[in-house]
């Protein structure tokens, strides 16, 4: 007997727990790994906004919602255990991903024997597309969790038949799939496509198997197990059914481009710029199709064999076809949502499987004698591995967490006063925000275009009711108040006013009475610092502990902390970042706030990290005025990364206009290229902008990029005819990172309307600061704050 052979029947006899042990252990690190390091998403922030929620009120909401309530529900018991962080909430659905390698591994073992259970473990643990949606707070973990197991209890039943086994053993297979199934329904209303699944590989090839009698007690077992997942799902369908909102979003997307993604996603769990990855997609492909090939075959003549086959298969195909279908919006039956991945990780365990199953098969069939077996098993297998790998290598690094309200709403939290309103200005985002405030507050409908009449309005009733009134000032606040309608109401009643500015972002407070302004800067009864931290810098002078929202950042990113003085008069003191091997560091002088000796003081200060600063591990150090360096008092630490490669320089980089136009805040343009090539109403400008930093920039800015035409444009209500406003590079790289003399290649796609008259456009573009508007002025003697570059034809 061969070497590999006596190797390959020692392990067949280890048990299978020496093997899945390690295998689940793996898929919990992979899962919980930075599972912290993200900001809160809208569906997140509204998942957890509703886990506050009494089961009533969540009842309520989710039946005019588009999903069912059962993982909002083990959301709101959860939270009582895990409390409001971003780990712990996610937490819940890493154990839940964590339990769907063994279910898994119980469904492979069912159709195909252990090693196939043991690969699909693996193929399931280590699925970006299954970590990534176990590192969130929804409901789709849970959805292939729970289909995992009902494709398992529904093999169970199949394998035995009705009087194959003691009654008891069937009543719990029974109790297990009816239980299973009812669970994916109240989780997700797509998850009706695993019921439809299922029952028509039983009624294609499992019915027909039975004979006379038994085709009848077939029959009706199978209807009454059915029946009894409708009764149980039935009264939430009467409840909720005529509540569930009609609405689309959907776009066209070619079938075959769907499919490419779709199996993108399966290998690699990247949904986005799917032919670069071919190279590994492809390989998994052909081992998949030739796996599916040689099952098929082998089924002829095994047909027990057939009904799970037919059920990963179907699981594998009909709900792509159907999630696509909806997807369309003349072909919705209540909803069309955008096409996303997260609708077809139902059946990601039952592709695991279905891989698993057929790569068992060619080792077996190619590798008859044995010898070759267990290599082929191996080789094909890391095929598989490869396309994983190919998605996992940058996840996690991709993590990190960013200071989106963070410290804005604490330091709403330490200054809140309960006769206080909070005013959201705009709540497109007002899951997000919710997540971080979970107080009282009103938003501002972000479809609303503000008049002065609709501004007094408003806020009137909410003026006069309160004694002060915070403004939350978000990037969208513009977009329907350009002319600042609102803050400008206030403004003007106020007795005061204070702006604490984070980004994009800015915390506005209007005191209405006077009373209210005396004490404005007093923290909120009960308010202390996060982190407490005692520490005397100076005579008269206690440091109490400081406020940091962030642990990691970004080289160029903006740093927030807060620190609590007491004390009654104002010292300079220095505040800054410095490297734990001391050969990097800033620092920002200010002074401390002079205030009453008994009563604690905030002071914020926003640091820079440069974006030249070496990746590694900083601490935060406060020094008071003529101290020594060795007196420096270290606080929290910071965790620095490093994300831009070599500097690109002016000749680096090739140019067809040059411009040379210089911007406020030390920004230039170096020059711009343009695609022109017979645009049309409808299609797209592609302009690509060279910026320079001629100086540290000191403020993020927004680039606009517009098409004006010289026909007035009616629907706009302005003579815009295509635009496209973002940071730079997508978003990648704001200007606060811009290294002095670097070159940023900044591409736009600036999207024609499809109604535009034909004619001469002209290409304008600029930069603006989000949270205000305000535009950067144009340098050189003009009083400009836009530059036009050219001119393009747009035909009919």
């Amino acid at each position: 007997m061969h070497t590999t052979t006596l190797a390959s029947n020692r392990l067949r006899r280890l048990p299978a727990a020496l093997f899945l042990l390690p295998i689940t252990w793996l898929s919990f690190w992979l899962r919980v790994h930075r599972l912290g390091d993200k900001a809160v998403w809208w569906d997140e922030g509204l998942a957890a906004w509703a886990a506050r929620q009494s089961l009533a009120a969540m009842s309520e909401w989710t039946a005019n919602d588009v999903h069912p309530p059962l993982y909002f529900w083990l959301l709101h018991f959860w939270r009582l255990l895990s409390g409001d962080g971003e780990f712990g909430l996610r937490l819940l659905s890493v154990f839940i991903g964590v339990l769907t390698v063994p279910a898994a591994y119980l469904l492979g073992r069912a159709v195909g024997g252990r090693r196939v259970g043991l690969l699909a473990a693996l193929f399931v643990a280590v699925s970006r597309f299954g970590i990534a949606w176990a590192q969130e707070m929804r409901m789709y973990a849970l959805v292939a969790l729970l289909a995992a197991l009902a494709m398992w209890a529904a093999v169970r039943i199949w394998r035995h038949g009705p009087g194959g086994r003691p009654a008891a053993a069937q009543l719990r297979d029974w109790a297990l799939y009816v239980g299973f199934m009812a669970a994916g329904l109240y989780t997700l209303y797509l998850f009706v496509l695993v019921l439809v699944v299922v029952n028509l590989a039983w009624l294609a090839l499992v019915l027909p198997r039975a004979r006379g009698r038994g085709l009848w007690r077939e029959f009706w077992t199978w209807s009454a197990g059915q029946t009894a997942v409708l009764l149980l799902f039935a009264p939430w369908l009467a409840y909720a059914l005529g509540r569930i909102p009609t609405w689309t979003s959907a776009s066209p997307v070619a079938f075959w481009d769907f499919l490419a993604i779709y199996w993108t996603v399966l290998v690699t769990g990247i949904p986005l710029n799917v032919a670069a990855y071919a190279a590994v997609t492809l390989p998994v492909l052909a081992v998949f199709l030739a796996g599916t090939v040689a099952l098929l075959w082998r089924a002829r003549r095994r047909p027990a064999q057939q009904p799970p086959l037919a059920m990963l298969l179907l699981g594998l195909l009909l709900p792509a076809l159907i999630v696509y279908l909806v997807s369309l919006p003349k072909l919705t039956f209540f909803y069309a949502p955008q096409i996303a991945p997260r609708y077809l990780i139902t059946f990601l365990a039952g592709y695991a499987v279905l891989l698993a199953w057929g790569i068992v098969r060619l080792a077996d069939g190619l590798g008859r004698s044995g010898r070759w077996r267990t290599p082929l098993l191996a080789l094909l297998s890391l095929v598989v591995l490869a396309g994983a790998w190919t998605g996992l290598r940058d996840y996690h690094r991709g993590r990190v967490l960013i200071d989106d309200y963070k410290s804005l709403a604490r330091t709403l939290a330490v200054y809140e006063q309960p006769d206080d309103a909070v005013v959201l200005y705009t709540d497109t985002d007002w899951p997000i925000w919710a997540y971080h405030h979970p107080g009282d507050w009103r938003g501002v409908p972000h479809a609303w275009q503000i008049t002065p009449q609709q501004a007094a309005d408003y806020l009137t009733p909410i003026w006069e009711a309160h004694a002060g009134v915070w403004v939350v000032v978000t990037p969208y606040a513009g977009v329907g108040d350009p002319q600042q309608h609102l803050l400008n109401w206030l403004a003007e009643r106020a007795t005061a006013v204070s702006t604490h500015a984070y980004g994009d972002k800015t915390l506005r407070f209007f005191a209405r009475t006077p009373a209210r302004a005396a004490v404005m800067g007093q923290l909120a009864a009960g308010a202390a610092p996060q982190q407490a931290q005692t520490a005397v810098l100076a005579p008269g002078l206690t440091l109490l502990g400081y406020d940091q929202a962030m642990r990691d950042a970004h080289a160029g990113d903006d740093v927030a902390l807060a620190l609590y003085w007491q004390g009654s008069g104002a010292v300079e003191v220095e505040v800054g970042l410095l490297s734990e091997t001391a050969d990097f560091g800033i620092g920002q002088r200010l002074t401390t706030p002079a205030g009453a000796a008994d009563a604690p003081l905030r002071q914020e200060v926003t640091l820079r990290v440069p974006p030249e600063a070496p990746a590694g591990r900083y601490r935060f150090y406060v020094l008071a005025d003529g101290q020594t360096v060795e007196n420096r008092v270290a606080l929290g630490s910071l965790a620095v990364r490093q994300r831009f490669g070599a500097v690109l320089q002016a000749g680096d980089v090739s140019i067809a206009n040059r411009v040379d136009a210089d911007f406020g805040d030390g920004i230039r343009l170096l020059g711009y290229d343009v695609e022109t090539a017979d645009p049309r109403p409808g299609g797209i400008v592609y302009l690509t902008l060279y910026w320079q930093a001629q100086a540290p920039v000191s403020q993020r800015n927004k680039v606009f990029t517009h098409l004006l035409g010289d026909v007035f444009n009616a629907e706009a209500g302005n003579f815009l005819w295509g635009q496209q406003d973002n940071e730079p590079v997508n978003l990648t790289r704001p200007t606060t990172t811009w290294r002095v003399g670097e070159v940023i290649v900044d591409s736009y796609a600036i999207p024609i309307a499809a109604h535009a008259p034909p004619g001469s456009y002209r290409i304008e573009i600029g930069l603006y600061e989000p949270a205000s508007g305000a535009r950067l002025p144009l340098q050189g003697g003009e009083t400009a704050d836009y530059l036009i570059l050219t001119s393009v034809a747009v035909g009919e």
